[in-house]
């Protein structure tokens, strides 16, 4: 028999033990959760990402909705392969969007884009940035989507793109959005559903009448001669209905007229009140027009 015997733990030792143990798998488990959180924080941020309508150049929407048009390609493809291969604005035109476009011709779903896009790039990872951008473009798309242009197509009008063209009554200042030329009393209709959240005189508009889209986008119709009916704040608008008439009022106390030829100025603002931010409409109105 052995003279020496096991000695055993006296007992703050054993808490000592059981202690660290503890504060270890604590330690493990904080820092696995701290990393499943920021994997969630970055994919939320990705997910969450949506590019506005500021932030895309006029010239480039435009290409993307006529290859659309001309192609059958929807545009927001051509969009999220120029975002995928991190194109400078220069590097983007009409050639390379429509010779992209060949690629995917008779795509019908976003589920053909992988199988389609191989014989344009069949990088897998390509393609992975390729859809994540289409995600990306979800809330422009509810811009563009179910709208109506704002007269009808019988009506005679003629606009170009003059968004920013300097204006100098009431101060210097840049114009915020499209004038559509008509004669007086032509129909303007509402390009959306939505809700007025201005309606009545405005020195610069005249009358003039806001209304809040469904897509959380402010449109903004100015200088009409005459309302239809008595349109007031809280008002429920529906897509196409018909809001008033082209005319020349503003630039003045309430009733002027005849300071410029009648047209229906027409603007579209992210915010809400004395936070809005106008971007251009010019390429939305090609897009509804046809």
């Amino acid at each position: 028999m052995s003279i020496y015997r096991k000695r055993s733990r006296r007992p703050w030792q054993r808490f000592y033990v059981v202690s660290l143990n503890r504060l270890i798998l604590s330690a493990i488990i904080f820092l696995l959760t701290v990393a499943v959180v920021i994997l969630l924080l970055l994919n939320f941020s990705q997910s969450a990402k949506q590019y506005r309508a500021d932030q895309i150049p006029t010239e480039h929407l435009s290409i993307y909705f006529e290859i659309e048009k001309s192609m059958g390609v929807p545009w927001y493809y051509l969009a999220s392969i120029d975002k995928a291969e991190k194109l400078s604005p220069e590097e983007i035109s009409k050639e390379r969007s429509s010779g992209i476009a060949l690629h995917l011709t008779g795509i019908s779903s976003e589920e053909q884009l992988p199988d389609l896009l191989t014989s344009y790039n069949d990088n897998k990872a390509f393609i992975r940035r390729v859809e994540r951008e289409i995600e990306h473009f979800t809330y422009l798309r509810r811009i563009c989507d179910n709208k109506v242009f704002p007269f009808a197509t019988n009506a005679e009008y003629t606009y170009e793109d003059g968004y920013g063209d300097s204006r100098s009554y009431g101060g210097n200042r840049s114009h915020e959005g499209i004038d559509l030329i008509a004669d007086t009393g032509v129909p303007i209709l509402s390009v959306c559903d939505g809700v007025i959240e201005q309606v009545g005189w405005l020195e610069l508009g005249g009358y003039r009448i806001g209304i809040r889209g469904q897509d959380n986008v402010y449109y903004y119709y100015a200088h009409l001669s005459r309302y239809d009916g008595k349109p007031k704040v809280g008002d429920k608008i529906k897509k196409g209905q018909l809001i008033g008439y082209v005319g020349d009022t503003g630039y003045g106390s309430e009733g002027t007229t005849g300071e410029f030829e009648p047209h229906l100025h027409f603007g579209m603002y992210y915010g809400k009140e004395n936070k809005l931010k106008a971007f251009n409409p010019f390429p939305f109105l090609q897009l509804w027009e046809r």
